[in-house]
């Protein structure tokens, strides 16, 4: 959301704050408060075309009304399962801050909460409780905070619904975004809003003198903009915007989604200052630009501390390793503890060099100094994090850029790198920037660029076993795990935020959830954990049973790290793409030291299973009388597949995954006890 301080806007990072109760001028009567119910929706027991769904939407209502600063909100739900009872506990997030202005207190920032529940019978119990306050989490000035509430004596089939208001401050104006496919079936919903005819000025002096959004509507549905009579307060613009929607399916759940901020229904607004959305981004990425130097200063300024560094390289590509082990060996503030009040101030990259400490943006900022003061062409490049959006060139929003990450030319080419994600190997990029759409700085202003990527070979995970089977076929042995790019720095990121305690019992639990749950694992070992540079390694050692005993057979599964994987895609048809994290390669080896007893019945057949040209699956096992060694390599250098593709991704999947559900057959003798005869007299 975009919030407007009149004559001026606050940073975007605090747009969400400002929500303060709904003044007692403006309570609804009794009678407006409620739909009443149809006979239709008392008698609902299911939502055809979607068996088993928990709850349905009956109704939802939100109106923004700049004039009175508030956000009202109406919802009517009908619960269909024992499941759908969660929906009468009620969660209402919003986030406050302190320091410079005069706020309500946290106890009326939402309020008017009425609400209630109708039986099938039509009966009507009302809520009469009191909402409780809960902080999530809570900073030096500011802090998340829900109010909670549960609609009474909820039962399968009830109609719940309730009302609520959020007000934003009588100093801001709050540009709505409308968020309208969720968890729910939604049978029908209606948004608007009112804007302020307020003059108001951005941050740089503009009149704010147009509105702008980002649709994302199904078919046939679009925003009407209509000249509506003034409302009883003099700021109201007399205009309304008015989305009305039937029908909306539930957000769509299947495997490896994308982030769904981009692909369910939604609108956004934006109060802007300008045009066209290029002038926007010309606007917005020359500030950010401007502050971004100003932050790193002068290369001239970086150049003694750059030379220290570098000292003794003689390749561009040499100096840039040191500039950039030195900031990774820096304190990242983003996995320390706050440091209060008395943290030091930071001003500028010089500070952070002489703290050795920094958040992720100034530690990067720090990198690109130093390269800059090396005679390096460096550059500070916005990106969002993929885990949970993709970038939109038509939101006119800078706040969907998440992260910052470093764009150095070395040897002619330009090459990105990380620093900010501690233990980010060096030339790589954290899984969640890379191929992505970002703003960077060029040498003449900004512009728009598409970060770096990575193949399967940068994203390695190896499992090795080497056991021993006993006559009775137990096994024992060591285990050894190693961890490559992105499968590494999710390790050692976890490390980092817990203890030696911590990470073990996680690593443990990891393999456990790979392996027949009749073996013990123990982390005997890890190395590596600090060197970002080498593949992280663990080594555990495991005793017990893993295979099933029929008759005088053991039947083993081919591949032990497997054991427990079920299948990927199991939907036949697809809504959106599939969405990959990062390419990868994962690499198997198992062998099994036979004892006399037991020797080898049947075996897998070689395979080989190509997928496109992304992706391939391969499967070997070989035996001796004394051992049988399974070899498997999974490649996948793919991040998104289309839904038109999706049929081919399934087959590979289908083909693979059934190739991994075969067994061994390893077949046991009896165990010959040697006879002694008795000594002679």
């Amino acid at each position: 959301m975009h919030a407007l301080f009149i004559r001026r806007v606050l940073p975007s990072l605090h747009f969400g704050l400002l929500v303060l109760a709904l003044s007692s001028t403006t309570k609804l009567h009794a009678s407006d408060l409620f739909m009443k119910p149809t006979q239709e929706e008392l008698a609902m027991t299911s939502l055809p075309g979607y068996p088993g769904a928990a709850a349905v939407v009956l109704y939802k209502e939100e109106q923004t009304k700049d004039d009175l600063h508030v956000v009202q909100h109406y919802e009517r739900i009908k619960i269909l399962t024992e499941e759908g009872k969660k929906y009468a506990n009620v969660e209402l997030r919003f986030f406050t801050a302190h320091g410079g202005f005069d706020y309500q207190s946290d106890e009326t920032m939402v309020g008017d909460i009425v609400g209630r529940t109708i039986h099938p019978d039509g009966s009507i119990i009302p809520f009469t409780g009191k909402p409780y306050l809960k902080v999530i989490e809570k900073g030096s000035d500011a802090k998340f905070q829900q109010k909670m509430f549960t609609l009474p004596d909820v039962t399968v089939g009830s109609i719940i619904e309730y009302r609520y208001a959020k007000r934003f401050s009588d100093r801001f104006y709050e540009a709505p975004s409308w968020f309208i496919q969720n968890d729910l079936f939604v049978k029908s919903a209606r948004y608007t809003w009112y804007p302020t005819a307020q003059v108001m000025q951005d941050a740089q002096g503009r009149p704010v003198n147009s509105i702008s959004w980002f649709p994302l509507l199904p078919a046939g549905v679009t925003i009407k903009r209509t000249e509506s009579p003034r409302t009883s307060s003099s700021d109201s613009s007399g205009v309304l915007y008015e989305v009305s929607v039937k029908d909306v399916p539930p957000e769509p759940k299947e495997e490896h989604m994308p982030p769904l901020e981009n692909f369910t229904y939604r609108v956004l607004f934006n109060y802007t200052s300008y045009r066209t959305a290029d002038e926007y981004w010309k606007s917005e990425g020359k500030q950010w630009s401007k502050h971004t130097d100003s932050f790193i200063g002068s290369s001239s300024n970086m150049k003694k501390a750059a030379d220290e560094i570098t000292a003794g390289a003689t390749t561009e590509d040499d100096k840039l390793k040191k500039i950039y082990a030195v900031v990774m060996s820096m304190e990242n503030t983003e996995f320390t503890r706050q440091r209060g009040k008395k943290e030091e101030k930071v001003n500028n990259a010089s500070d952070v060099l002489a703290n050795k400490r920094g958040t992720p943006t100034q530690l990067t900022d720090a990198f690109i100094g130093l390269a800059r003061g090396a005679g390096l062409k460096a550059y500070a490049m916005l990106v969002p994090d993929r885990s949970r959006n993709i970038f939109v060139p038509m939101w006119l929003n800078i706040d969907q850029f998440d992260d910052e990450i470093a764009i150095v030319t070395v040897d002619g080419k330009d090459r990105f790198f990380d620093p900010g994600d501690r233990y980010c190997p060096y030339g790589q990029l954290a899984w969640q920037h890379t191929i992505v759409k970002g703003l960077r700085q060029t040498d003449s202003g900004t512009d728009f660029a598409q970060s770096g990527s990575a193949n399967y070979a940068a994203n390695k995970t190896a499992r090795v076993a080497n056991l021993t089977m006993d006559e009775h076929g137990e096994v024992t042995g060591k285990i050894d795990l190693s961890f490559l790019g992105a499968p590494a720095l999710r390790w050692r990121h976890a490390a980092l935020e817990g203890d030696t305690e911590s990470i073990h019992h996680s690593l443990e639990k990891e393999l456990e959830e790979m392996i027949p749950g009749s073996m013990e694992v123990k982390v005997t070992n890890i190395q590596n954990l600090d060197d970002y540079e080498k593949p992280l390694a663990v080594t555990y050692s495991v005793k017990g049973s893993m295979s099933t005993v029929t008759g005088k057979r053991l039947v083993l599964p081919v591949d032990l790290f497997l054991t427990g994987e079920t299948a990927t895609f199991t939907h036949e048809k697809r809504e959106t793409p599939v969405y990959f994290h990062y390419p990868e390669s994962v690499v198997d080896a198992l062998r099994i030291n036979l004892p006399k007893n037991v020797s080898i019945e049947a075996i897998p057949d070689a395979s080989k299973i190509p997928f496109n040209q992304e992706g391939l699956y391969a499967l070997t096992v070989e035996s001796t009388p004394t051992n049988v060694t399974v070899r498997r390599t999974f490649l996948l250098n793919d991040v998104v597949v289309l839904a038109k593709d999706y049929g081919d991704l399934r087959s590979f999947y289908s083909k693979f995954e059934a190739k991994d559900k075969d067994s061994m057959v390893l077949k046991t003798a009896p165990v010959q006890t040697s006879m002694t005869a008795p000594a002679g007299n």
